[in-house]
């Protein structure tokens, strides 16, 4: 995905991604040096929950870029499987015991936990034990055998976390869970509110979760692109032009390896805990909540075309979805996006 012309940067592997955020950082402080402060266009570059995080701001106050950061730090903090003491580490090492958390982190439990109920089971936070035995960033290639995936299965539920008063959270014994489906799309709303009054334009991306706000100086629209799920790594076949709305893509080839001449991506079905075996490539969702577009996206992937499509309809999701063979399809029930087509490939 990329914004007005911007390189894709989402979900590559994490020493690209770093490489790429300490250039990123490098170029915008070098250009800083020759421009005043009072300049109307902010942009800058952070690492965070092992992916780059970008702003750019117009007519921001001085200052703007480093509480962005300062809250990106802080849900990592909150919300990390991996750093001790965050309440996602202190619910997975609780054994069965029931856990006080952040307001915020019980609320995006409980929608979380509302999506995996509204799609069958199609998104889940409790896939972690599963994620867990796959690897599609460095190289080896590692995936589960037969027995150990199915071992795990009974480990994927999500209707076994208990939320409970004064924002408990119960999670049975060796279940645990991974917000990474669905936290950085909070997140986004959450910085993304936190702007709305500071600048008259905003883009802010984490991960690929993009949100954009207001309108580029010119008036126009944002655009963000949608990957071509069969060209070169980065070839947009489409743009979504839109404002005040988050854009969020989840595609099976940001993650892959063939082993034996079968493909394998990191999208994983929690029903067999193998990568979705579904028709779609890629799935676009915009929509106000980019937390709910975070999942919705992973979601229509396993779902697969139809059973996407009609999900969409019924819960006014809209959004563009792509198929293996290239085919797209778009559902929209409202003006917030215009969708254009790069390729001569007919929308249906």
């Amino acid at each position: 995905m990329y914004m007005d012309g911007a390189c894709p940067m989402s979900k590559r592997t994490p020493s690209l991604m770093r490489l790429l955020a300490l250039l990123a950082v490098l170029m915008v402080l070098g250009g800083c040096a020759q421009k005043p402060v009072t300049e109307p266009k902010r942009s800058g570059v952070g690492f965070y929950f092992d992916t780059v995080v970008t702003a750019t701001l117009y007519d921001a106050p001085e200052g703007t870029l480093d509480q962005i950061w300062a809250e990106c730090e802080r849900y990592e903090k909150l919300l990390s499987k991996t750093i001790k003491g965050s309440d996602v580490y202190r619910i997975n090492n609780a054994g069965g015991q029931p856990v006080t958390v952040d307001p915020e982190t019980w609320e995006i439990l409980r929608r979380a936990k509302e999506i995996s109920r509204m799609t069958g089971g199609a998104f889940s936070v409790t896939i972690a034990p599963l994620t867990a035995m796959w690897d599609f960033t460095d190289g080896t290639q590692r995936m589960p055998t037969d027995e150990q995936r199915l071992a795990a299965l009974p480990l994927v539920d999500d209707s076994a976390i208990i939320l409970g008063e004064n924002n408990t959270v119960t999670l049975p014994a060796g279940m645990e869970i991974d917000l990474g489906g669905i936290a950085k799309g909070y997140i986004a709303d959450k910085v993304a509110e936190m702007l709305r009054d500071k600048a008259s334009g905003v883009i802010l991306s984490l991960g690929g979760n993009v949100y954009v706000l207001g309108r580029k100086p010119d008036g126009a629209a944002y655009n963000v692109g949608i990957q071509d799920p069969d060209g070169k790594s980065g070839e947009v076949m489409a743009v979504v032009s839109t404002t005040d709305s988050s854009v969020v893509t989840s595609g099976i080839y940001e993650r892959q390896f063939v082993k034996d001449g079968t493909l394998y991506h990191h999208i994983l079905d929690p029903v067999d805990g193998l990568p979705s075996r579904s028709d779609l490539a890629s799935a676009t969702i915009v929509a106000a909540s980019s937390m709910d577009a975070d999942a919705l996206a992973t979601a229509c992937i396993v779902l697969g075309r139809e059973e996407a499509l009609r999900f969409m309809r019924e819960h006014g999701v809209e959004g563009v979805l792509v198929t293996r063979d290239r085919q797209v399809y778009k559902h929209q029930t409202s003006e917030t996006f215009q969708l254009n087509m790069l390729v001569d490939i007919p929308v249906q």
